[in-house]
């Protein structure tokens, strides 16, 4: 009885999904390893390709994802609730999960160094390191890490969500609801060829990217011990680094979402906040407010021209290297994000998911971009730090630590707070991924904790191995990125699709009882909040009438 019951649960698991993810991976690795020129220059070429050839309709398919995002929060379908049911964490919490799950450690690096790139190289028909070039350096990186590509998350989130709570599927895959969408029944112990696929697709992609974010994670760690501790950052200072991080996020992921992933967010969250606060105080406040506002004025100014920007006459490769790999970075992220995205927004209405994560996630990824990469162009204005040299001689990391220097405290309180947060941003988004791989192999039912732990641990070995085998983390993120080519067939896919299904259910009326709570809802909110007017009123009456007396 017992071995029959460990059978079952054994076949509860696609096994060979996660055999056949790992081993090509692996077989990359080996590659790179055995015989490391030809590979990089293949698998670069190769990505060169497929961002060059694609740059049009991935910038395409993203405004246009945008604009349904937008007439999917603000029209008619936003009263649609996720769940009959009141969301599960606060406007915090779901606001700190979801922002951190998204950024990452990577958000930290290119929030003092990325304008420094868009000052040497602008787009969109601006001269080089002119003084226009550095004004828009930062409303580009704005626009690069806002509501444009956050807005896929929207779609895919949604799509997943709705497709779980309104329509019943066993599943969070990805999978699941793409062959929802062309009318398949889905079974949860049987999946279709192209299920699969897209299964294989999800795997290999967010294991990839999230290893690599990982790696890239360590020299910013390892550049933070050495202004603390003067350590080196060897081999095995660095795996230390993927070591502890790697615990951190397995002990979240194992005390679940509600006191793990949620109190890390929370927390990671107030040490940004108390950061950035002094960053922006101590720092060159009027400067950085100025700066912060001009850039928002030139994202929206530029937005439309920044989005579909193809450069076809100077062919600069600006929009090859930045836009259309910004939207094939985050396509590589949808699938993992819409899972998770998902899993936080039960009982959540359309319209909130959508303000949130197109809006206030943008919104506060501004801030971060904002504060920090005001201060670095500030001091590079100053000639107290060249960032712009150190960036161009791969030194962005010791850019950093060297403009934190310029500030009180900079050798030891502010070190130390950027080890925490690229601790608690990292958390979140590899507890995150964790999560998604392990609902990806997980046939029927909530995966199990154990599935979830292996899959904490093999993103912390996949960059171990490529640390010690002396890989470069580059080519894997490339073969991650160029993933990201059938998730832009596949996004296109399950918009339309949402639309299909949010139409058929309005029409025949399978709303109605979902919109019809949500009335009801308002009406008792409406109802209470005028019962506490009035019991304020006539407190504040008998108190006056006895203060006359």
């Amino acid at each position: 009885m017992e071995e029959n019951k460990k059978k079952k649960d054994h076949s509860d698991v696609e096994v060979g999904l996660i055999i056949a993810s790992v081993a090509v991976l692996a077989v990359f690795i080996i590659f790179m390893v055995l015989n490391p020129t030809s590979t990089l220059n293949g698998i670069s070429s190769f990505f060169n390709m497929m961002i060059s050839g694609l740059g049009p309709a991935f910038e395409v398919v993203s405004v246009v994802v945008f604009v349904c995002a937008l007439v999917l929060g603000f029209g008619k379908y936003g009263n649609v609730r996720l769940g009959n049911c009141k969301p599960q964490y606060s406007n915090f919490s779901y606001f700190a999960m979801m922002l951190l799950a998204s950024l990452a450690s990577a958000a930290l690096y290119w929030s003092f160094t990325e304008w420094a790139y868009y000052y040497q190289s602008p787009g969109i028909g601006i001269v080089p390191e002119s003084l226009e070039a550095m004004e828009s350096s930062l409303g580009y990186q704005f626009f690069h890490w806002g509501i444009v590509n956050q807005s896929m998350y929207t779609i895919m989130g949604v799509a997943i969500a709705y497709g779980v709570y309104v329509r019943k599927l066993p599943s969070f895959q990805t999978s699941a609801v793409c062959c929802a969408m062309m009318g398949e029944k889905i079974k949860p112990k049987t999946k279709t060829a192209l299920g699969k696929v897209i299964d294989f697709l999800v795997m290999f992609g967010i294991l990839g990217a999230l290893s690599s974010s990982l790696g890239l994670a360590v020299p910013l760690s390892a550049g933070g011990l050495k202004v603390l501790f003067g350590w080196e950052a060897t081999p095995v200072v660095q795996i230390g680094i993927i070591v502890f991080i790697a615990i951190v996020y397995s002990f979240t992921a194992y005390l679940g979402t509600e006191k793990g992933m949620q109190v890390i967010s929370n927390i990671a969250s107030v040490v940004c906040i108390f950061f950035l606060l002094y960053m922006l105080i101590m720092g060159p406040t009027t400067f950085t407010l100025k700066t912060i506002v001009n850039s928002v004025g030139h994202m929206i100014e530029k937005l439309p021209r920044m989005a579909l920007f193809t450069d076809p006459v100077s062919q600069s490769g600006f929009p090859e290297a930045w836009t259309v790999y910004f939207i094939a970075f985050y396509l590589n992220y949808v699938a993992m994000m819409g899972i998770f995205i998902a899993k936080v927004s039960k009982g959540r209405t359309i319209r909130e998911v959508a303000i949130y994560t197109i809006f206030i996630m943008t919104a506060g990824g501004m801030i971060i971009f904002g504060i920090d990469g005001s201060f670095a162009m500030y001091e590079h204005l100053q000639g107290s730090a060249d960032v712009v040299a150190l960036v161009n001689s791969g030194l962005g990391d010791a850019a950093i630590y060297q403009l934190l220097e310029l500030l009180p405290l900079g050798k030891t309180l502010l070190p130390f707070l950027i080890l925490v947060l690229v601790v608690g941003f990292v958390a979140p988004s590899m507890d995150s991924a964790s999560l998604a791989l392990a609902e990806t192999v997980t046939k029927k039912g909530t995966p199990k904790m154990a599935l979830r732990l292996f899959f904490c641990i093999l993103l912390a070995v996949i960059p171990m191995s490529i640390i010690l085998v002396g890989a470069e983390f580059t080519a894997i993120k490339q073969i991650a990125i160029i993933i990201s080519a059938p998730f832009l067939v596949i996004l296109a896919f399950v918009t339309v699709g949402l639309f299909k299904w949010l139409k058929h259910d309005w029409v025949t009326g399978e709303l109605d009882e979902n919109l019809a709570l949500q009335a009801e809802e308002k009406k008792a909110e409406m109802l209470a909040k005028d019962a506490q007017t009035a019991g304020a009123v006539a407190a504040e009456t008998c108190s006056q009438a006895e203060a006359a007396e």
